[in-house]
């Protein structure tokens, strides 16, 4: 299990991250973020603490991209060297009329792409994608994201669903390292 913490004049944050699963809590004081949060560390297999006081009068902004700094850091900090992952992961997954497709490579370079659109849904759709680019950067995760569909509070739930499905295949163990070059950085 990892901890990392981060507190600046306008949130604070701690997060304890496990790989190897446990317990999942999430208090954000945004209601949807907890259970999109909750979502990604239950379907990837991972034990999440996770608790955040933020300046919520001003805008939801600030504690959604702290929270993603965060976990961000505590996902790199919790993989090391990426020795012994399969390194890719993708999954597909429906959600009522919507469905979400997601490809991920844990490659210590961290970037996001979406394609599609979510739509507000509990929280603004710029900072869902704001989190996830955020959450992308910090960790070194590659994901690629492309969602369909009508309801938004369905778009983003399915694709937390994929992200967390094709973490979860990405993480399984592998022998050695999944690079031609030897490392993977």
């Amino acid at each position: 299990m990892v901890r990392v913490e981060r507190k600046t004049k306008e949130v604070e944050v701690i997060a304890k991250l496990n790989f190897d699963g446990g317990e999942i809590k999430a208090n954000t004081g945004i209601g949807f973020l907890d259970h999109m949060l909750t979502t990604l560390a239950f379907h990837s297999g991972m034990g999440l603490e996770l608790s955040a006081k933020g300046d919520l009068q001003v805008d939801e902004h600030h504690t959604v991209e702290d929270i993603a700094i965060v976990l961000g850091k505590a996902f790199r900090k919790a993989l090391e060297d990426k020795k012994n992952i399969r390194r890719f992961g993708s999954a597909i997954v429906p959600m009522d009329e919507s469905v979400a497709m997601c490809g991920v490579d844990v490659s210590g370079r961290g970037y996001f792409v979406l394609e599609g659109e979510f739509g507000d849904a509990g929280i603004k759709e710029e900072n869902v994608i704001h989190f996830l680019d955020t959450f992308c950067r910090n960790s070194g995760v590659n994901a690629y994201i492309q969602v369909k569909g009508r309801n938004s509070h369905h778009k983003i739930e399915s694709s937390f669903k994929a992200l967390a499905l094709s973490l979860r295949e990405a993480l399984k163990s592998f022998e050695g390292v999944r690079s031609t070059k030897g490392k993977i950085d």
